[in-house]
């Protein structure tokens, strides 16, 4: 993704990522996959918590999950059938916004 998004920006003044995920669509595919792959990655690394430490969401976030989906499990058969082959463009991110 690094290699593609820096190929892209050659001979262009380099926004940060967030800015230039904004006119991704727009500016065409180099950008929109490689800068959202760049990106998706970044914050995928930056997120995750070292072994040992997660755990339970807090009763908020489970309260909502469950309102939406069902269940914990429900969310996670959805969440898991999201991502799976085939089923999005690139390599399966799938994120949960609330």
């Amino acid at each position: 993704y690094v290699t593609n998004i820096n190929k892209a920006m050659e001979g262009k003044t380099q926004p940060p990522l967030v800015e230039l995920q904004k006119s991704a669509i727009k500016d065409g595919a180099a950008f929109r996959n490689s800068g959202g792959g760049a990106y998706n990655h970044n914050f995928f690394w930056l997120e995750m918590a070292p072994t040992g430490k997660g755990g339970k969401p807090s009763e908020k976030l489970a309260k909502a999950i469950d309102d939406s989906f069902g269940s914990m499990d429900d969310f996670k058969t959805k969440f898991e059938a999201a991502g799976a082959p085939g089923a999005r463009f690139g390599s399966g991110w799938v994120w949960l916004v609330v």
